[in-house]
């Protein structure tokens, strides 16, 4: 059925892919009939892709789930272990998520620990007649407004600004050199323009010229396809595929796109959108020629302001009264360059001195620069600064982030926030950086430049090696605070921290809210970071930032950046001869891979893993290996073998008496027989696992337990019995403020009621969990709906 569906809507199955998110061998598994009963969201997602209608539809699931369902029970998201997070007990997402806005869980939320996700090869598996996790976005498409905030008093370039209103091909390639205002250019039109992009604005800094690393296709595909509301577990990992989605994504659209700070023309091409009503706006400092042969974009090229316009520039920041011939004189001395220009009228608002003295420094020879040389201007507002400012505007050419926040610009300076809200107001006023989103700044790549010049020959090594260090103790401890929130029930990390270093001072992370919000702030800043403690041999805070990050990165299905991260870790555990830290993090990789269908990097991960944990007498290692080995088998489609591998993580975890784990394990073994169909057998796995989970206090993955025992009742055909496990649950989740998983428990509940010949009882649960599921705004509450009104 699926290929005649595909070959109808004249599609290769790798069109299919890039439109669904489900890989291409999937598809071809499916097509030839070697998985006979994908999973449920799979299902979806294809249905989806080809845009079946009702009747299609319906036919289409029932050919994938023949004889799933039982006893008229609806089987609940699967309590395996957490695809992402082989370390010590993630609680389920359902649960971490408890002080989360309530919109944003769907109601399918079972722990991340219970729920496959919609990436991996399909097994056997029931229709659920609820979305898949990865699913809850899909059909609610976003409007995303990324652009920068606009500059402030911008004038001038109105022939530039012509060209842009004019233009009418989908590319506008705008190349000059740098410090001459196409940044500005591009975000001033584009919030003019905004109204005729309704679809919503795009925006990315490529960093093609900063001592960054360039930032790949494939990364920026990622976010873009974020903010447009695809979710991160749809999207492939092939750029290929990639942008064949981002453009099925975008066409029709109505959407403006920014690409900042452009490298070459390979770095855009990806990355344009599809369809007539979408514009793009490149900046770059090459005249990306193959960019305007490939596309037919329109070339912009800017040069530095005449000096009228430089006049004006600089007379805004100047006294009303300044003399023309003074005004100028220092223009044309700045060589009429935007960003010169702004740091002189900066100085000359700061120190009140009149044009005329400042045009007269600027006539002594060692003042004076050529037109693109501005390394004098740069040095003369930097001797202009306090020693204070001074100070940290040197050590800002440490940070290897895009920008910074206040907190963190205190702990690089090891001062107090007061202080140095003091001392950035200094910088910006001089414009020596830009606070472009309240408390957080950045600065042009050219002022960082010279802030790198400046810290190596003014601070001594010592000094640098201390503000690093300030810098990366302030993210990893404050990242690390964010985890225990976000997961409170992980294994201590086995690298243990320390006390932060004077001056570090770690932001404070009260509760869910809070430490989900810093997460995604400083996200880009955090990668960042742990890139540069590799750079710099500062292994144990790449270990550790790696750890801490790695269940937001789950959470989010940053599957390839959680990768990288882990790679990271491994290469500090392997220079630090650490085996038990790159045992953990093989684990890790083991399950990214998995994840990310790369079995054969998966299975070696995890041979070496299990070598170093075998090697060191590490039982626990052992057991959370083989746990982990079981889902990379599931993932694969092998049943018998993911049953066998936590069949024995079980017995090793009993063993050594780790109930939490044991009860873990306990699940997944129960969960395991009851996809293969040994319902019956299944049934005392997840009573132990009942047990074992009471014992250890860990109540997210109880509650799992008991919403899975009660369907496992019903599927059994004794609906009368699963009555109590629901109840059970809804007990318990009125302790844990998660609206959506509560629904879920309701909806349950009715249907047992339903079965056990009570009507009304399951339309008055039923009810409560539409009301709910309304209130989320969440698409499953149309299907409530349905049940009622049958």
């Amino acid at each position: 059925m699926l290929r005649g569906l595909r070959i109808r809507a004249m599609l290769t199955q790798e069109e299919l892919a890039a439109l669904s998110g489900v890989s291409e061998r999937q598809i071809r598994e499916i097509e030839s009939g070697r998985v006979p009963m994908p999973r449920a969201g799979t299902v979806r997602m294809l249905a989806d892709a080809l845009d079946l209608s009702p009747e299609d539809r319906a036919a289409f699931q029932l050919a994938a789930q023949p004889g799933a369902t039982q006893s008229g029970a609806t089987q609940p998201e699967t309590p395996h272990p957490k695809a992402g997070q082989p370390d010590t007990g993630q609680p389920d997402a359902g649960q971490r998520e408890a002080g989360r806005s309530a919109a944003a869980r769907p109601f399918t939320e079972q722990p991340e620990a219970s729920r496959p996700d919609t990436a991996q090869p399909d097994s056997a598996q029931p229709e659920t007649g609820q979305p898949e996790a990865g699913r809850r976005d899909a059909g609610r498409p976003r409007v995303p407004e990324q652009l920068p905030s606009d500059v402030d008093g911008f004038t001038g370039r109105a022939e530039a600004l012509r060209v842009l209103d004019a233009a009418t091909s989908a590319v506008v390639a705008v190349s000059g050199p740098a410090g001459v205002g196409k940044t500005s250019l591009a975000v001033h039109w584009s919030h003019r323009a905004a109204p005729r992009f309704p679809d919503g604005r795009l925006y990315v800094d490529l960093r093609g010229f900063s001592r960054h690393d360039a930032m790949e296709p494939t990364e920026v595909i990622r976010g873009f396809l974020d903010a447009l509301g695809v979710p991160l577990d749809r999207v492939p990992s092939g750029l290929t595929a990639q942008v064949a989605l981002y453009r099925s994504h975008s066409a029709g659209r109505a959407l403006l796109v920014v690409l900042d700070n452009a490298r070459d023309a390979e770095q855009v091409l990806p990355l344009l959108p599809a369809g007539p009503a979408a514009r793009t706006i490149v900046t770059s400092r090459r005249r990306l020629t193959g960019l305007v042969a490939e596309t037919g974009a329109t070339a912009l090229t800017l040069d530095v302001p005449d000096l009228p316009e430089a006049v004006e520039l600089l007379g805004r920041r100047l006294a009303p009264a300044s003399e023309g011939d003074s005004v100028a004189a220092i223009a044309a001395a700045c060589g009429r360059l935007p960003l010169a220009l702004a740091l002189v009228g900066a100085r000359a608002q700061l120190t009140g001195f009149p044009p005329e003295a400042i045009a007269t420094e600027l006539r002594n020879p060692r003042g004076r620069i050529a037109a693109l040389e501005i390394d004098a201007v740069f040095s003369w507002s930097y001797d202009a600064l306090s020693r204070d400012a001074a100070r940290l505007f040197r050590l800002l050419g440490l940070v290897a982030g895009a920008d910074i926040a206040l907190a963190a610009a205190a702990a690089l300076a090891g001062r107090a926030l007061p202080e140095v809200r003091r001392t950035l107001a200094e910088l910006t006023d001089a414009s020596m950086v830009v606070e472009h989103a309240p408390g957080r700044y950045r600065m042009h790549d050219l002022l960082h430049a010279y802030a790198a010049e400046r810290v190596r020959a003014e601070e001594s090594e010592a000094g640098r090696q201390a503000a690093l260090t300030r810098l990366l103790d302030h993210y990893t401890h404050t990242a690390y605070h964010a985890e225990l929130v976000l997961n409170p029930v992980r294994a201590p990390i086995p690298m243990a921290l320390g006390t932060p270093v004077d001056g570090s001072e770690p932001k404070p992370v009260l509760d869910l809210t809070a430490a989900v919000e810093w997460l995604k702030t400083e996200y880009a800043v955090l990668l960042a970071a742990l890139r540069q403690a590799e750079e710099e041999g500062m292994h144990r805070h790449a270990w550790q930032l790696s750890w801490a990050l790695d269940t937001f990165l789950n959470d989010e299905r940053r599957w390839h950046d959680e990768g990288a991260a882990w790679a990271v870790a491994l290469r500090a555990a392997t220079a630090m001869t650490d085996r038990p830290a790159a045992a953990h993090a093989h684990r890790f990789l083991s399950a990214v891979h998995g994840r990310l269908d790369r079995f054969e990097e998966a299975h070696a991960h995890m041979r070496e893993a299990l070598r170093l944990s075998l090697a060191a007498g590490d039982r626990a290692g052992e057991a959370e290996n083989r746990f982990v080995l079981s889902y990379v088998y599931w993932l694969q489609g092998d049943g018998e073998r993911a049953l066998d591998q936590a069949g024995r993580s079980l017995a090793l975890f009993t063993e050594i008496d780790d109930p939490y784990w044991a009860g873990k394990a306990a699940l997944a073994v129960g969960w395991y027989l009851s996809e293969l169909g040994s319902l019956q057998e299944a049934l005392p796995y997840h009573l132990q696992a009942l047990e074992l989970q009471q014992r250890a206090g860990d109540r997210p993955n109880e509650l799992v337990t008991l919403d899975t025992l009660g369907v496992l009742h019903q599927r059994l055909g004794d609906p009368m019995s699963a009555i109590p496990h629901f109840r059970r649950g809804l007990r318990l989740v009125a302790t844990m403020d998660n609206p959506a998983l509560r629904a879920q428990l309701l909806g349950h509940l009715g249907d047992a009621s339903e079965a056990v010949g009570d009507p009304e009882t399951a339309r008055e649960h039923w009810r409560e969990a539409y009301e709910i599921l309304r209130g989320l705004g969440h698409p499953h509450a149309a299907d409530l709906r349905r049940k009622l009104q049958a």
